[in-house]
């Protein structure tokens, strides 16, 4: 049995890095006085999800006693008092019998009309006293979901520990130099989980964050199941049976699966945020319905979770990933190329890339969908259905055909092109996912290692910014404008791996900017935490970033599996 995760108290702050467990839409963070509990919800912010604020644990004196720790395995205090979360309740064990529970009133308008209220406003937490067989219960409250209880024994606790213990236990191994960051970022994905009831059966999602994000977004549900493989395949194959479990009648795949629904196109958004969509300037936004979903890397996911267990996932998800790379070439394009028909599909949201346009072919797009069609052509060879491998493999030659024509030598990288074909100027990440691509050529491979290579552009002290810093649209902490992210650093490191197989005369090359960029993005989460996005120059968390976020926990496993595996 595991340890509890006493060892990675030092990476817990209750500020960035919140108290929760898995199941439990409860969070602990330190607040002003005491600490808040929050209630994790979808597309609610923050300060409206507040249950109790000012919860603390005072002595027979009515002294505040002091937090010596808080660790996955909950938050202690002096006189061995810990608080645990388990489902929709509070509990605190080893509370003595003349200590007490403070908190203030719940915080929240929303949620205390939700509640009916508490007592006064800023009055102390009423306690409830009740007696039992076996303990002695000291305050109960009923919460939105469920109550605060407290005892003297900490068997209370018994079925959180036993579930964090089973959780802990299912960590991949991997090398001493990746030990304590494995088990954090384990730790995220098994706190992640949520029970998504809504979901027909298919119900335990790995939220990418408690804070804000509690549904299954396409993209990351595929990043989190690349993680999951080493340690809960079950777990990383319901990842994708969610996200394609509402995939439309004509192939689309829809951006978010949540509790309400789903998220597939402009009808399906909130009021503010549809104004938001049509006061852009694009003409895409004049038709009544956009399409919303995100880049096509069902294949490249379905391929990762083969190796772990084995081809019949393939036959699984082969109808809906055909189903929805068909989409793309029929229903998702203009001038007959592929494009995102909103930023929203292309999960860089604010890239400079949509500035004037929400209709752009990117080059990223165009490599997803070359690498998805040969592994669609390859599984379908396996088959026997050799004719319509080989329209997989013909589509997926002719888009690298575009592809490359799109490259200029004066402007040295990969444009995304407008509506209107022409080449936007900004330089993003997205120029860099042609490495993707089977059949690039030759020198265009080192145009993009100059790239990448280059301090002006892509070669940050920590690499690799999502806009070139020598952009004159780069910011060290915009969202998706210059702030490094996980993801886009594992596919960069996927695509030179994949060009290093076809290539054996630059392999050395190619893998050894692999390593370097897996190193560092290791290092960085490892440094700093599993965040959302990081500052390019200092590595810190820009402000808008959240934390113990789901995709980025994942890929470091994966990277860190990996790199244990191949010495």
């Amino acid at each position: 049995m595991a340890d509890l995760g006493r060892d990675l108290a030092h990476r817990f702050d209750l500020e960035g890095v919140p108290y929760t467990a898995r199941y439990s839409r409860l969070f602990v963070r330190r607040g002003a006085v005491g600490l808040t509990v929050y209630e994790a919800a979808y597309e609610r912010p923050l300060a409206d999800s507040v249950v109790v604020s000012g919860l603390q644990i005072l002595d027979d004196a009515g002294r505040e006693v002091p937090i010596v720790r808080a660790s996955p395995a909950g938050i202690e205090f002096d006189g061995g008092v810990r608080l645990v979360v388990d489902g929709g309740e509070v509990l605190i064990g080893g509370l003595p019998e003349s200590w007490s529970v403070s908190a203030d009133d719940v915080a929240s308008p929303r949620l205390r009309d939700a509640l009916g209220g508490f007592a006064a406003e800023g009055s102390p937490f009423p306690l409830v006293e009740e007696r039992g067989a076996t303990e002695s219960i000291h305050a109960s409250r009923s919460l939105r979901d469920g109550t605060i209880r407290t005892s003297p024994e900490h068997h209370l606790l018994a079925p959180h520990d036993q579930q964090l213990a089973e959780w802990l236990d299912r960590c991949p191994a991997v090398s001493p130099a990746y030990r304590d960051l494995t088990r954090f970022c384990w730790w995220v994905l098994g706190v992640n989980t949520l029970r998504l009831d809504a979901l027909d059966g298919l119900n335990r999602a790995v939220v990418p964050s408690k804070i804000g994000y509690v549904g299954l977004w396409q993209w990351d549900a595929y990043f989190i199941a690349i993680g999951l493989r080493h340690g809960d395949p079950d777990l990383a194959l319901e990842q994708l049976r969610i996200a394609v479990a509402h995939q439309g009648s004509d192939g689309q795949l829809p951006d978010v699966v949540h509790e309400q629904g789903v998220l597939a196109s402009s009808d399906d958004l909130p009021p503010a945020d549809l104004e938001n969509l049509r006061a852009m300037a694009s003409p895409s936004l004049a038709h009544s319905r956009v399409p919303l979903t995100k880049p096509p890397l069902t294949a490249l996911a379905v391929a990762k979770l083969a190796e772990v267990i084995g081809e019949g996932v393939v036959d699984e998800f082969l109808p809906a990933v055909l189903r929805a790379q068909e989409w793309w070439y029929t229903h998702s394009t203009r001038g007959g190329r592929p494009v995102y028909l909103h930023p929203y599909s292309s999960g860089l949201d604010d890239s400079p890339i949509f500035d004037d346009d929400a209709i752009i072919a990117s080059p990223d797009l165009a490599a997803y969908l070359v690498l998805s069609d040969g592994l669609l052509a390859g599984w379908l060879a396996e088959r026997g259905r050799h004719d319509e491998a080989a329209a997989c493999r013909g589509r997926a030659d002719a888009t690298v055909d575009s592809l490359v024509a799109t490259w200029g030598q004066a402007r040295g990288f990969f444009p995304a092109l407008g509506e209107d074909g022409q080449p936007i100027p900004a330089e993003t990440i997205g120029s860099l996912m042609p490495l993707l691509a089977d059949g690039l050529p030759v020198h265009l491979v080192d145009g993009v290692l100059a790239a990448i290579d280059d301090p002006a552009r892509f070669a940050t002290p920590h690499a690799l910014p999502t806009v070139a810093a020598s952009d004159p649209d780069y910011s060290t902490e915009r969202m998706w404008r210059g702030p490094v992210w996980v993801n886009t650093n594992w596919l960069v490191a996927e695509g030179l791996r994949r060009q290093a197989a076809v290539d054996p005369s630059r392999a050395d090359r190619l893998l050894d900017a692999a390593d370097r960029l897996e190193r560092d993005t290791l290092a960085l989460v490892d440094a700093h935490g599993p965040n959302e996005y990081f500052n390019p120059v200092s590595g810190e968390k820009p402000p808008r970033a959240t934390t113990v976020f789901g995709w980025s926990a994942a890929l470091a496993v994966d990277l860190a599996v990996s790199r244990s595996r191949s010495g």
